[in-house]
């Protein structure tokens, strides 16, 4: 696993906040409806609910491909950190297996 600096942290970390508030409040606009108010205290909650959510999830990621041996995070290693949640495993295995058959099969000429 490639580890980042400090400075590179420093960085990186307000960019990607920012990317997650856009999304987190794209979700927002979508699924509540209009008559519903909700404030920027609120988005900022859920933007930092959802981070480190999803900071200790890629740690776990990485934890179960270093314990695989590997540098590179797989699928197996998704499905491990899914196994207490069958129904987003299955979901993530039709979305994969719909995406194994939409793509061409690549020629192996030389």
């Amino acid at each position: 696993m490639s580890e980042i600096n400090e400075e590179q942290k420093r960085r990186l970390l307000p960019q990607l906040k920012a990317k997650l508030w856009y999304c987190v409040e794209q979700q927002l606009k979508e699924e509540i409806p209009p008559s519903v108010n909700y404030s920027p205290k609120f988005t900022n909650a859920l933007v930092e609910l959802c981070f480190t959510q999803l900071v200790e999830m890629g740690n776990d990621l990485e934890a179960f491909a270093r314990h695989g041996g590997r540098e590179t995070i797989t699928i197996d290693d998704l499905m491990l950190l899914l196994r207490k949640s069958p129904d987003l495993q299955n979901l993530l295995q039709k979305e994969l297996l719909h995406e194994s058959t939409e793509m061409p099969a690549r020629s192996t000429k030389r």
